[in-house]
């Protein structure tokens, strides 16, 4: 009886991502920044109550990367010169390496093999060939060594996190891994705006994207830790294309008239 009215992820989570999406936009398009980070800062929070209402368990790996995460929401928000922008970035790397770790037991059960071994060597070429070319292009715009050496270091812990999520994925194609691989590109095309707003030219958008990128990665992540929790997920295969897209037999065989 309890269990019939616990909260549905896939229904109220929608409604909370999508109002701070739009506080985040709003707040931007206004030049209200501080009132876009504090959005940004309270999501962990909001995900984490609106977890444990639902669940009184959660991995430590998974508690100590959302913990992570608001640390280094937390440090880009309450400013306090340059010292702050590197703990936050290093907190951010923290936890891009717990969720490598994440992914290190779920590897052991990857079979590269066939085209899968080519699209990850393919993968890889391409990922460390464009870091290459980001660090011939940013280096100049660095004058401290240790926020030159954390950026390296962002750069290659992204690229791995990227890889082996692929890897996961190829080998696997499940809705679980799907989840985590949409995660991970968020979490990148989220730090890659970051440093385009921070190092060459800004653009409100760009910034806009930036935030709403990094929500949706941490609606993400929970979600992830939501069905793994709860077995709320199947080990069939399924098609990127398919994921999130639920129809049925009857509903295929309705004629469509487009013209």
């Amino acid at each position: 009886m309890l269990k019939s009215h616990k909260l549905k992820p896939n229904k109220v989570l929608v409604i909370v991502m999508l109002l701070l999406l739009l506080c985040t936009y709003v707040a931007l398009y206004f030049n209200m920044h501080m009132v876009s980070k504090i959005v940004k800062l309270t999501t962990v929070t909001v995900l984490l109550t609106f977890y444990f209402c639902q669940l009184h368990k959660m991995a430590n790996v998974f508690i100590l990367t959302f913990l992570v995460f608001f640390i280094g929401d937390a440090f880009s928000v309450f400013e306090f010169g340059e010292l702050s922008s590197k703990l936050s970035k290093i907190s951010y790397l923290g936890s891009y390496v717990l969720l490598i770790c994440v992914l290190l037991g779920k590897l052991k059960r990857v079979k590269f093999e066939g085209l899968v071994t080519v699209y990850l060597a393919v993968v890889l070429l391409l990922n460390s060939y464009f870091l290459y070319i980001l660090y011939g292009v940013a280096k100049n715009n660095f004058v401290d060594h240790a926020n030159l050496l954390i950026y390296i270091c962002h750069g290659i812990v992204i690229i791995a996190l990227t890889y082996f999520s692929f890897a996961v994925y190829l080998s696997r194609e499940t809705a679980q891994s799907i989840t985590f691989l949409l995660m991970v590109f968020c979490f990148a095309f989220s730090d890659v705006l970051h440093y385009i707003c921070g190092m060459y030219v800004y653009f409100w958008v760009f910034e806009v994207f930036e935030h709403m990128l990094h929500i949706a990665g941490l609606f993400l992540l929970y979600k992830y830790v939501y069905d793994h929790h709860t077995n709320n997920y199947s080990d069939k295969r399924i098609h990127l294309s398919k994921y999130g897209i639920p129809t049925t037999e009857k509903l295929r065989q309705i004629p469509v008239n487009l013209s």
